[in-house]
């Protein structure tokens, strides 16, 4: 009797943590339906909330497409994308892909990409354990949501950006790496290296916050008793932890760390690091972000503007530097590691966090780095500590691109062919093929060879088989590994046939 009272007891209390989850994700990430005044989603994927409620959209096709991928655990997997086509543009026409993140009809920037008449295509129906899987299924699934968007007669191939903030800005710094064929890439405020930020400094953010669970307990009490505003008090109570927004997302990445086992897999940790892949990139970056970000030290794209001191509100002792002495890559900047002759960097003051302003960049440059200071990283901030309503205009940037196409803004690399190659081997490790399953969808073999041979076949198109066939072959002539160099070789004769035939 006394271990059916025990079990009905355990019962009730995962029925009541169970409720009080769902409210808790519903306080803290609001449904479109129900929104609070503070999108914390929107902060978190550094989209801009309009102050006024938004009229519905016009003379706009809003189309849902289910994105099928093979997951990891080699079965296949559906999540939708959501696509918003204006009804008057002539087709094909460019495209805004936002990944990770999902991009709403009342987001400010939305609506400026669709006044361009563009296309904007965001995963959709988005939760929050796909922050957990962002090196391994959330990754497969945005490079395989690209894939179908590139085969839509209404997209233009020769047009397509990226635009995506903080874990959204690191997928899109890793499609930028993995994939040819994107027009140009915008990263607000990105995680560039997946070691320092989840194994190294979510971690020390979490002893931080060591009575996450006293502050969870008190926050859930003052929800259940303070009636309709009982969500608010519990938001309330979680700012009183140390560093408030670092303990209300570092759970959700938590899982990250299993796809990590070794912790000492320095090339792992490298393969799924942006700041490792920075000779990967084939196209124009612009890359944002904000010296107070307390969710993703500006340290792993630029230290040149980094306060040697954080701000007075931050816990004693706390370091939100990245250690040089971290092993690999894994202590550098992306700064450091972009060729220095083709970067830009620039350092921003905000004077007037209200004020719109233009998105700043060199057209000379693919590589455009804005370190925007409003002062020292802070506890009670997120992505930054200033709060404002300016807006960062980026259309400007956008439309010289997309003027531009990607003949004059695609850039071939050694490494980025070498990585091309070894996924239509079967070699990826970011993208590793998943055989026996359903060679029909993204994930599968085939699925990445035919990916490999019509991106080629797209550079060829505005250059020619010769010039492509040129930089291979002397990218292959300097390994020094015979054994590589004959593979590379021996897969660039296959690749060539099918290139030509397409």
């Amino acid at each position: 009797m006394k271990n059916l009272i025990k079990i009905i007891g355990i019962c009730i209390l995962i029925i009541v943590l169970l409720i009080v989850g769902l409210r808790v994700k519903n306080m803290l990430f609001p449904s479109k339906v129900d929104s609070s005044e503070l999108d914390i989603e929107k902060i978190f994927a550094q989209q801009t909330q309009s102050e006024e409620e938004l009229p519905p959209l016009e003379n706009i096709e809003q189309r849902n497409v289910d994105i099928n991928y093979i997951n990891k655990n080699k079965t296949v997997d559906t999540r939708p994308i959501r696509l918003y086509i204006p009804k008057t543009s002539e087709q094909p026409m460019p495209v805004i892909y936002i990944p990770h993140y999902e991009m709403t009809e009342n987001a400010v920037e939305l609506r400026k990409y669709l006044a361009e008449g563009w296309m904007v295509a965001s995963p959709t129906n988005f939760d929050n354990k796909y922050n957990g899987q962002l090196t391994d299924d959330d990754l497969v699934f945005n490079n395989a949501a690209l894939y179908t968007i590139r085969h839509m007669k209404e997209v233009d191939p020769q047009r397509i950006a990226l635009v995506g903030g903080s874990a959204g800005g690191y997928t899109t710094l890793m499609l930028n790496a993995l994939q040819m064929g994107i027009n140009a890439s915008i990263a607000n405020s990105p995680i560039a290296n997946v070691y320092f930020n989840f194994y190294q400094y979510f971690q020390e953010g979490n002893k931080v916050n060591d009575n996450m669970g006293w502050v969870m307990v008190k926050g859930i009490f003052k929800m259940i008793t303070a009636g309709d505003g009982g969500e608010k008090a519990m938001l309330q109570e979680m700012m009183d932890l140390p560093i408030p927004f670092l303990g209300m997302v570092s759970g959700m990445f938590e899982p990250i760390l299993s796809n990590f086992p070794d912790a000492n897999d320095v090339a792992k940790w490298e393969a799924f690091s942006p700041v490792a892949l920075a000779n990967h990139f084939s196209s124009p970056i612009v890359i944002n972000h904000v010296t107070s970000d307390v969710l993703v030290p500006v340290d792993q794209i630029s230290r040149q503007f980094t306060y040697e001191e954080n701000g007075s509100s931050m816990p004693d002792g706390f370091s939100t530097r990245l250690d040089s002495n971290n092993p690999g890559v894994l202590g550098r900047s992306l700064e450091e590691e972009l060729p220095t002759v083709l970067t830009r960097t620039e350092h921003i003051i905000i004077t007037d966090p209200d004020q719109d302003s233009v998105l700043p960049y060199d057209s000379k440059k693919p590589f455009n780095l804005n370190i925007y200071d409003d002062g020292t990283v802070e506890s009670y901030g997120s992505h930054r500590a200033t709060s404002g309503t300016g807006i960062i205009d980026d259309i400007p940037y956008l439309t010289d691109m997309f003027a531009r196409s990607l003949a004059e803004t695609e850039m071939l690399t050694p490494e980025k062919l070498f990585l091309l190659m070894d996924r239509y081997e079967g070699k990826s490790v970011q993208l590793p093929a998943r055989e026996g399953v359903d060679d029909h969808v993204y994930g599968s073999l085939v699925i990445y060879q035919q990916e490999v041979v019509e991106q080629l076949s797209l550079w060829v198109q505005s250059h020619s088989i010769d010039e492509l066939e040129h930089f291979i072959l002397e990218s292959i002539a300097n390994i020094k590994d015979t054994v590589l160099k004959k593979q590379y070789t021996d897969t660039w004769k296959e690749l060539k046939g099918k290139v030509l035939s397409m």
